[in-house]
C-alpha cells in the first residue's frame, strides 16, 4: 500500500483559520476594551496561538518524513513560519497592553484591528484556493487585497504616530503607544509577506 501523502494545503488552511480567530479576538478586545480583563483575554489569545503552533509543528514533522511535496519544501517552510509570525505578533500586542498597563483604547488601534481582520480574511481565502492555484480565479485578487490593506496600515501608522506626538502630553503613553502602533502595523506587514510568498510560489509553478 502506498504511503498517503500529507495535505499541506489543508494544513495551511487550518492555521490561517486560527489567524482569523486571533484577528477577530483582537478586534473584539479593542472595541470592548476593559483593562481589568486584559490578562484573561491574553490567555485566551495564547490558546489560539498555541493551537496554531501545534499545527505548525505537525506540518513540519510531516514535511521531515516526506520525500515528495506538492510545492518546494523551502516554500512550505517559509509559509509555515510566516503564518506563525502573524499569530505571534497578535499575541505580542496583548502582552504590550498588559505590560504597559493600557487603561484606555485609542481609535487608531481599533482601526488597525479592523484592517488586521480584513488582511487575515483575505489571506485565508488565498489558502482556501492555494491547492487550485493554477486555475483559481480568486487568489490573485485576494493577494492584491492583502497588499492594499498593508498600504492602508502604513498610512494609518504614520497618522497615528503623528497624532500621538502632536496631541499626547504624557511621555509614558507616547512611548507605550508608539511601540503598540508599530506592532499593529507589523501584523499587516506579516500578512503581506504570506501573500507575497504565495504569489512567488504560483509564479514558480505556472
Amino acid at each position: 500500500m502506498a504511503k498517503k501523502k500529507n495535505n499541506y494545503f489543508a494544513m495551511f488552511v487550518e492555521i490561517a483559520d486560527d489567524a482569523i480567530k486571533a484577528a477577530q479576538h483582537l478586534e473584539k478586545t479593542v472595541k470592548d476594551y476593559n483593562p481589568s480583563k486584559i490578562e484573561k483575554l491574553a490567555k485566551s489569545m495564547h490558546e489560539i496561538e498555541h493551537a496554531a503552533d501545534v499545527k505548525k509543528h505537525q506540518l513540519m514533522k510531516a514535511l521531515a518524513d516526506e520525500f515528495m511535496t506538492p510545492i518546494e519544501r523551502e516554500d512550505i517552510i517559509t509559509l509555515s513560519w510566516e503564518l506563525d509570525d502573524v499569530l505571534d505578533y497578535i499575541e505580542e500586542i496583548y502582552q504590550l497592553f498588559f505590560m504597559f498597563n493600557i487603561q484606555e483604547m485609542r481609535q487608531a488601534a481599533i482601526d488597525f484591528a479592523e484592517l488586521i481582520v480584513r488582511a487575515a480574511t483575505a489571506m485565508k481565502v488565498c489558502f482556501d484556493e492555494f491547492h487550485n492555484f493554477r486555475k483559481s480565479e480568486t487568489i490573485e485578487s485576494k493577494i492584491i487585497e492583502v497588499n492594499v490593506v498593508e498600504e492602508l496600515a502604513d498610512v494609518l501608522y504614520i497618522k497615528a504616530v503623528r497624532e500621538l506626538y502632536t496631541k499626547e502630553k504624557d511621555p509614558v503613553k507616547i512611548n507605550a503607544w508608539g511601540i503598540i502602533f508599530d506592532k499593529l502595523e507589523k501584523v499587516c506587514d506579516r500578512c503581506e509577506h504570506v501573500a507575497d510568498t504565495i504569489q512567488s510560489v504560483i509564479m514558480k509553478n505556472t
